[in-house]
């Protein structure tokens, strides 16, 4: 959110600013997917998850930015006309930055989406705002996970939702609504962690966040070597 930010400030073709700090390379590599674990460029892909802290609530949200309907849906375990209106806010953001990105990374021609005749891209401008909706009837935070901090209400829990909202749609299509226990989920994750920390220890591992990257391998073509098509 802080690169988005920053290409908001200044984004117009024409602004001599637009590169500075490398703003839009990093937008770029994400959606080349470069900087994501698994590195899946998001034209592969339908969806893409993604967590967003709201500073102004301190609150996690989740958004799940759906290509094929052109729009962002957020997820959010403290919904209230307050916390609405300021995550609706932050979440335009991206709504605003990334369809201008996407048409410059030529990311339709990649996907196959055919902006001119697709019915949720026709009637629209390929640089305008992806729709935003808020996802109704999910399993809420209860009003006493909220604790006081100079004032402010800090959410404890959100963080918790959050991820196992992306657990629920990993493996599934939907979130029901059901209630969650925090204290059972708390548990869960912790030793869910613990499981995985003890393998790594014993197996000497290291996870492929904590490996040096490796170097690009060269690949030398000889007139000895056939090359095939596959």
């Amino acid at each position: 959110m802080n690169i988005v930010n920053s290409v908001l400030a200044v984004y117009a073709l024409d602004d001599s600013t637009l590169n500075a700090s490398g703003k839009v390379y990093h937008l770029n590599e994400y959606i080349n997917g470069f900087c994501i674990h698994l590195t899946v460029p998001w034209h592969t892909v339908n969806h893409i998850f993604i967590p967003v802290n709201v500073k102004a609530k301190h609150h996690w949200v989740f958004v799940v930015l759906y290509f094929n309907n052109r729009c962002i849906y957020i997820y959010d375990s403290l919904s209230s006309a307050v916390h609405d209106a300021v995550e609706l806010a932050e979440i335009e953001k991206l709504a605003e930055v990334i369809p201008l990105r996407l048409v410059a990374y030529k990311f339709y021609e990649k996907e196959g989406i055919d902006i001119d005749k697709h019915p949720n891209y026709k009637f629209n401008d390929k640089l305008g705002l992806f729709d935003v909706a808020f996802v109704d009837d999910l399993p809420q935070q209860l009003s006493g996970t909220l604790y006081l901090l100079i004032d402010k209400c800090i959410c404890k829990d959100c963080g918790l939702y959050m991820v196992t909202y992306v657990e629920c749609l990993t493996f599934g299509e939907v979130v029901s609504y059901v209630n969650f226990d925090p204290d059972l989920l708390y548990m869960r994750y912790a030793s869910l962690l613990w499981h995985y920390g003890s393998r790594k220890e014993e197996e000497k591992t290291q996870s492929d966040d904590e490996t040096p990257m490796r170097p690009p391998s060269e690949i030398w073509i000889t007139k000895d070597i056939e090359v095939h098509d596959i």
